[in-house]
């Protein structure tokens, strides 16, 4: 017995047509792939990741999101002193927090590091390195000068 045209759907990463219940993912939500590929492709990156590393990992993120190398990053530690460009809190007064889910495998998740890097988001180009608060900050004033002005005239009130 065949399945009928409407309980499969053509998967764009190996081509093949597949039943539908497998483009549904495990909250629920409708997947583009169908499950086989993406179980395969995540496989194949976690094996990456761990091929390269903590420090590939974090320089390829960085790379990949900002442009930047490792060695810019920590340029711009220096040249910051250490601290957050907008609050000045020294990096070795931030709390430090690990980043990501568990791990399947039970080790630890990676250490994040106390700065991260702010970028606009228009342009792409980085600002400056901010800890994780002003960083939150600025995304919740939506990286609006005006909204953030107002703000602080509303806090001198």
């Amino acid at each position: 017995m065949t399945e009928s045209p409407a309980a499969t759907q053509l998967c764009p990463r190996c081509g093949k047509q597949r039943a539908a219940a497998l483009f549904i993912g495990r909250s629920g939500k409708r997947l583009k792939s169908c499950r086989p590929c993406l179980d395969t492709a995540q496989s194949i990156s976690r094996r990456h990741r761990d091929r390269i590393g903590a420090a590939g990992v974090r320089a390829a993120n960085l790379r990949d999101k900002y442009g930047i190398t490792v060695e810019e990053y920590d340029r711009l530690r220096s040249a910051q002193d250490y601290r957050c460009a907008i609050c000045r809190r020294h990096e070795d007064e931030l709390p430090a927090s690990s980043v990501g889910r568990p791990r399947l495998d039970g080790r630890p998740t990676a250490t994040a590091f106390k700065l991260v890097v702010d970028h606009c988001h228009r342009s792409g180009s980085v600002r400056g390195l901010l800890c994780v608060g002003c960083n939150a900050a600025i995304g919740h004033f939506r990286d609006d000068p005006a909204v953030l002005l107002a703000a602080a005239a509303y806090l001198s009130r």
